[in-house]
């Protein structure tokens, strides 16, 4: 259908151009060039945009090759799972700092079986997240759409319900274990066009949650999923630091009123000092008084 559709528009693009050489050359002095000679010129136009035609060809050729090797690509089981690996690994870099998740973790120890992320929740449990493609019945989907082929669409359709509940199932079985993991996984679809398709498909995404504790996500929901569970760790940790500060508040206070028993004490001792200072005083002017009184008796 694709190279129809090219020839098409160069069949157009090649009359287009024959009418306006046709043109340009009628607009000029016809007294000044004979049949023959206009002739040769449309000849030599022609051979032109012949030559053009030919480079743009090419041109579109060289652009549609690499469409083509990436559609390759990504129709291959496992390539495909590679691009929805490194889609997600970009996703959670973007969101959590390196220290809270672990890549390619084998989450349930000596089972061999590794998923590509997992999240490191509070209380010291772990959320892992799996990403899953199914491009190539994907694939069969779209170019049945485009066949117009019912029967064939309906088909693919239950073809990708099957698949993602099986993945589902997956997901469950080894990689979500109580006392390791919370009590739901994710499976990540990389693509928000598959993800519309499996929203479309009657209660999936609600059948496997209540089945298997499985949320299905795709790229811009997965995103706002992280956000929002990295906003709750920095919540929790804000909740710890506020603990830690009134604990630290409760010592200050504890010191304060050690400090202000001490100052109380300080501040009798110095009223009891000042007495007995004010006691010494009196009784040197009644010493002096005597010691003047005697004075004058002698005299």
């Amino acid at each position: 259908m694709s190279g129809l559709w090219v020839v098409s528009i160069l069949l157009v693009i090649v009359i287009l151009l024959l009418i306006s050489i046709i043109f340009l050359s009628l607009k000029e002095d016809p007294s000044k060039l004979s049949n023959e000679e206009s002739l040769k010129d449309i000849d030599k136009a022609m051979e032109r945009q012949e030559i053009n035609i030919s480079d743009l060809t090419k041109d579109i050729q060289s652009f549609h090759d690499p469409l083509d090797k990436l559609k390759r690509y990504l129709s291959g089981g496992t390539l495909a799972g590679k691009f929805g690996e490194w889609s997600l690994e970009a996703i959670v870099q973007d969101i959590f700092p390196p220290n809270q998740f672990e890549k390619n973790a084998e989450v349930i120890t000596g089972s061999g079986k590794r998923v590509e992320i997992v999240l490191k929740m509070p209380e010291g449990l772990l959320l892992p997240i799996d990403a899953k493609f199914p491009s190539g019945l994907y694939d069969n989907y779209l170019a049945s759409i485009q066949q117009s082929d019912e029967r064939s669409v309906k088909k693919s359709i239950d073809d990708i319900r099957r698949h993602v509940i099986k993945d589902a199932i997956d997901i469950k079985e080894k990689y979500v274990q109580t006392g390791i993991t919370i009590d739901l996984g994710v499976m990540y679809i990389p693509s928000e066009s598959l993800m519309q398709l499996i929203d479309s498909i009657d209660n999936l995404r609600e059948q496997i949650f209540r089945d298997s504790r499985v949320l299905i996500m795709g790229p811009n929901s997965l995103a706002a999923y992280l956000i929002s569970v990295h906003m709750g760790f920095r919540t929790l940790a804000l909740n710890e630091r506020a603990g830690e500060i009134m604990e630290e508040f409760g010592k200050l206070k504890k010191e304060f009123e050690k400090f202000s028993s001490s100052t109380d004490d300080l501040l009798k001792k110095a009223d009891a000092m000042l007495k007995s200072v004010n006691e010494h005083a009196t009784r040197e002017r009644q010493m002096g008084k005597a010691i003047k009184n005697m004075d004058q008796l002698d005299s």
